[in-house]
C-alpha cells in the first residue's frame, strides 16, 4: 500500500518579510497582517517558446524555452496601518509634535527599491503546512481599492522573484516550497 505523503495546502496562516540574507533567505521575519480572503495569487509565467522551423514538416527542428516575464506572488491587505503601508510602499510617517500626535503616511518622492525575503505559510492540515519562500523579492505595492459602503480599502502587494546571489557571486535558489510537520 502506498502512503500519500502530500500536504493539504489550503488557506493562509501567515505572510511575513525579512531582510534578505547573503544569497540565502533572511531569518528574522516580521509578520504582516493576514491577507484579504482569496487575494493570494501565484503569478508564475509560462516560458517563451523559441523554435526552429523547417520547410516540409509541421514539427520544429528544435525547441528552446526562455523566461518571458518575472514571476511574482500577489496579495492584498485590507485596511492596513500606516506602518504597514510604509514597510511595503516606502515613504514616511508624520507623527506630529508632542501633544499634537497624528498618524499621516506620506508617499515617497520617487519609487523606492524595497527588497525582502518573503514567506507565505498555509494553515496546518493533517499535521502539515507548506511554506513558500521568495529568497530575494522586489516589493511593489499600491492602494488598489478605495473604501466604500460595502468594500474595504485594499493595499495590493506584489513580490517579484529576483536572483539570489551572494556577495561572493554564488547563485542560490530564488524560490522554495517546504512541507513542514506541525504538532
Amino acid at each position: 500500500m502506498v502512503v500519500d505523503k502530500r500536504p493539504i495546502a489550503m488557506g493562509v496562516g501567515a505572510i511575513r518579510i525579512a531582510e534578505v540574507g547573503d544569497g540565502v533567505p533572511g531569518t528574522d521575519f516580521k509578520d504582516l497582517p493576514l491577507p484579504f480572503k482569496g487575494s493570494v495569487a501565484f503569478n508564475f509565467s509560462d516560458p517563451k517558446e523559441i523554435k526552429i522551423e523547417t520547410e516540409g514538416t509541421d514539427e520544429p527542428l528544435y525547441v528552446e524555452f526562455t523566461k518571458d516575464a518575472t514571476d511574482y506572488i500577489e496579495f492584498s491587505i485590507a485596511t492596513p496601518s500606516n506602518e504597514t503601508i510604509k514597510e511595503l510602499m516606502g515613504g514616511t510617517i508624520d507623527t506630529g509634535a508632542e501633544g499634537e500626535e497624528k498618524d499621516v503616511w506620506q508617499e515617497a518622492t520617487s519609487i523606492p527599491s524595497i527588497e525582502k525575503t518573503f514567506q507565505c505559510e498555509t494553515l496546518p492540515k493533517k499535521g502539515k503546512k507548506v511554506v513558500y519562500t521568495i529568497v530575494n523579492g522586489k516589493i511593489a505595492a499600491k492602494l488598489s481599492q478605495a473604501p466604500g459602503a460595502e468594500q474595504a480599502e485594499l493595499l495590493l502587494v506584489r513580490v517579484y522573484k529576483q536572483s539570489a546571489i551572494s556577495a561572493a557571486g554564488v547563485k542560490g535558489y530564488a524560490f522554495s516550497r517546504e512541507v513542514v510537520e506541525v504538532a
